[in-house]
């Protein structure tokens, strides 16, 4: 028997320690009974696959390419992107919108990561004539609401030498009976000057609005959310304007992030100074305190102290994946934002 004791301690730890691993990665389930829908939207910051696309200019995001994005780096992105969806509610959200994604693979690939291991969403996604080959796209719980791609909107561009730009994706589905339509959206950059570049955002932001008055029109009740990366502040033209989004019954859209960025905070870090490009903004019904509603204390920027980078005279940054072309290995240069829906009696 005495001989035995070393092998069975040995044993014991070869058991802790693979116990230890498979704990290291934390799976969440989606709890089905809540009375609530919860949603996120996540700019991904360039998630590519590896392959390079002809149609498009990706061949700095292949493992040959200025990047060097490997097969190592592109799994521990989707690693990290995982880690951050799963720590932004006690179970995954509901509906993700996301955006700087490739294509439907790259999103088939962070479904099938680790921290998403049990928890299975459906993806509505339509490719983009975006130069760079990047998409937004869409992932949803089908145990809690049933969404469908209803449409793209697409601009031409004013400004710039690229006239073409991301689609806005439209899903539609029911909720509680209700008409419910999601607008995922990504701008045109600040590229070449806030000034310069905003006739791109204006001209995005004018189709959109007329699209939206078209599905008022037939719906006067709609629930309407619109999610994204839209590369404008809560307080400029294209958001107060055109879209007629902000603070207060004077506008047709409630902007949730509109005290945020009047408070300095927000999801993006420019030269250390926060504001909010990434936004909900929804209908006045989802913030009338009747029926199905916002429930304005869980809108947030999602922030933990693990996702930061902090310089060297203590100010906090997202933690990005790549800097230049320099690569860095974290997380995302944008926060994901986050919000949840009450659900009426």
């Amino acid at each position: 028997m005495k001989k035995l004791i070393p092998f069975v301690f040995m044993m014991s730890l070869a058991l802790i320690l693979v116990l230890s691993a498979c704990q290291s990665v934390q799976t969440t389930s989606f709890d089905s009974g809540k009375d609530s829908l919860s949603v996120a939207f996540y700019n991904v910051e360039n998630l590519f696959d590896l392959e390079d696309d002809p149609s498009s200019f990706d061949e700095e995001f292949t493992p040959t390419g200025k990047k060097a994005w490997t097969k190592d780096r592109y799994e521990t992105k989707l690693l990290n992107l995982g880690r951050v969806v799963s720590s932004m509610d006690e179970s995954m959200p509901d509906i993700i919108g996301l955006c700087e994604i490739e294509n439907r693979k790259v999103i088939e690939d962070l479904n099938n990561s680790p921290y998403f291991k049990g928890v299975k969403y459906d993806i509505i996604h339509q490719d983009s004539p975006d130069g760079r080959g990047i998409d937004v796209g869409l992932m949803y719980n089908a145990s809690k609401i049933k969404l469908e791609l209803a449409g793209v909107i697409e601009s031409t561009l004013p400004a710039g030498d690229r006239p073409k730009t991301r689609l806005i994706l439209h899903a539609k589905g029911t909720l509680q009976g209700q008409d419910l339509h999601i607008f995922v959206n990504h701008w045109p950059s600040r590229s070449g000057g806030q000034e310069e570049s905003e006739p791109n955002r204006l001209t995005v932001a004018f189709n959109l609005r007329n699209y939206i008055d078209e599905v008022l029109a037939e719906n006067p009740q709609a629930m309407i959310v619109l999610m994204g990366d839209f590369n404008d502040h809560p307080n400029n033209k294209s958001i107060n304007d055109i879209l007629k989004a902000g603070k207060g019954d004077n506008y047709s859209f409630e902007n949730l992030m509109w005290e945020m960025h009047k408070n300095g905070q927000g999801s993006y870090n420019f030269r250390g100074e926060w504001g909010a490009l990434d936004q909900f903004m929804v209908s006045r019904n989802l913030v009338d305190g009747e029926g199905i509603d916002v429930d304005r204390e869980t809108v947030k920027s999602h922030r933990e102290d693990w996702m930061m980078y902090v310089n060297d005279k203590g100010e906090a940054s997202p933690s990005r994946t790549y800097g230049g072309p320099n690569y860095y290995g974290g997380y995302s240069d944008h926060l994901p934002i986050f919000m949840e829906l009450r659900l009426g009696n």
